[in-house]
């Protein structure tokens, strides 16, 4: 049962943990012939990643660019994971993920079509200790006890957009009514308060029960957070849920959450929100609903399509109200281990004083694992 529903979230981008691990299980097993050589015997090695590739035409409401992007819902990347069984119950384990994007969509913009500089940084350096019984410690830079927290999605469509909406355009910049550009981008406008992200942190999950998970971590700069997460297959339909809270120095904390159901007739629902307090006004906050339908149309792999819709406030300054919808769609082709994808999306952001453009984004692209 549980299986059925670890082969769902691989498909979106936010359940990345649960795909890496599949991925890992998948390393250690393979033949001989084509596993990875670890240089202690004791340990498994394997190597995993993908490349992420798209065009985003992006029209500012003077303009319209074509831009040659790595597609920041999903970054380019290459893993190592390395583990160890030590008894029956406890397995130990490292991971090394490196991040390589060229013209990362949270960056290009109309006066910076070519993002220079360094393009290689580290997503997870750390170690782990499992334990069937007793759970999961973390040590070093990955995942935080809340992150993914508002982005469970079973929709499949998630390389196209998801919940963090401005992903595919972040970098894109916002025009006043004059069509002079403003500093303020859609990355900064459109947020999803997802938890305190990937950082250095030392975390604890207890095992599943029953589909249900608690975790909790210490971060770096004083900050600290706990998610539960709940996973389970019905007679009809499959559910995956999250809730989270965090804590840090820039404000007096934190909720998000988000739920995702998938019936077996395709349709999927998923549902998100999240508030920051903070001690000025205006705390930022985010809500967003998408609706979607997935089925096998073709042999060759699973047909995914999707709308979705996403209500920001007072992001990036006190006032602001951000409103943006989409269309997306994602076709696997198994053989090849690809999904190619294509999503739309209007931004439009309110601000006070200001008359602004608002901005469309289409991106058309494909990720091929290995």
């Amino acid at each position: 049962m549980l299986n059925r529903i670890e082969q769902l979230e691989t498909k979106t981008a936010q359940a990345e943990a649960r795909a890496e691990a599949a991925e890992t299980r998948a390393a250690a097993t393979a033949p001989a012939s084509r596993s990875v050589t670890s240089g202690n015997d004791s340990i498994r090695l394997s190597l995993s990643g993908h490349v992420n590739r798209a065009l985003l035409y992006a029209d500012d409401g003077q303009d319209g660019d074509l831009y040659h992007v790595d597609n920041d819902a999903s970054s380019t990347r290459v893993r190592l994971i390395g583990e160890g069984d030590v008894g029956n119950e406890l397995t130990v384990g490292t991971a090394i993920e490196l991040q390589l994007e060229s013209n990362s969509t949270a960056d290009v913009n109309q006066e910076n079509e070519s993002v220079s500089g360094d393009t290689i940084s580290e997503r997870r350096l750390e170690i782990y200790f499992d334990h069937q019984r007793y759970g999961k410690l973390w040590l070093g830079q990955g995942w935080t006890a809340s992150e993914d927290s508002s982005e469970m999605d079973l929709s499949g469509t998630a390389l196209a957009g998801y919940s963090s909406t401005g992903d595919i355009a972040g970098g894109i910049r916002f025009r006043d009514g004059d069509g002079n550009l403003l500093e303020s981008t859609v990355g900064d406008t459109f947020i999803n308060l997802d938890g305190l992200g990937r950082r250095d942190r030392l975390r604890y999950d207890t095992p599943s029960f029953a589909g249900l998970t608690w975790s909790v971590g210490t971060v770096e700069n004083d900050a600290w957070d706990t998610a539960l997460k709940y996973s389970a297959e019905y007679d009809f339909f499959t559910l995956a849920t999250a809730l989270a809270y965090s804590n840090q120095k820039d404000n007096d904390g934190q909720v998000n959450g988000s739920v995702s159901a998938l019936l077996d007739n395709g349709f999927n629902l998923t549902l998100a929100a999240g508030r920051r307090e903070l001690d000025t006004a205006g705390d930022p906050r985010f809500y967003y609903g998408k609706l979607g339908y997935r089925q096998h149309w073709f042999r060759f792999g699973e047909t995914a399509l999707s709308l979705d819709y996403h209500r920001t406030e007072h992001a990036e300054l006190s006032g602001d109200k951000g409103r943006a919808y989409g269309l997306q769609a994602v076709q696997n082709i198994d053989r090849w281990a690809t999904e190619a994808y294509l999503g739309y999306r209007n931004y439009d952001l309110s601000r006070p004083g200001v008359s602004t453009e608002d901005i469309d984004a289409l991106l058309m692209g494909a990720r091929i694992k290995f």
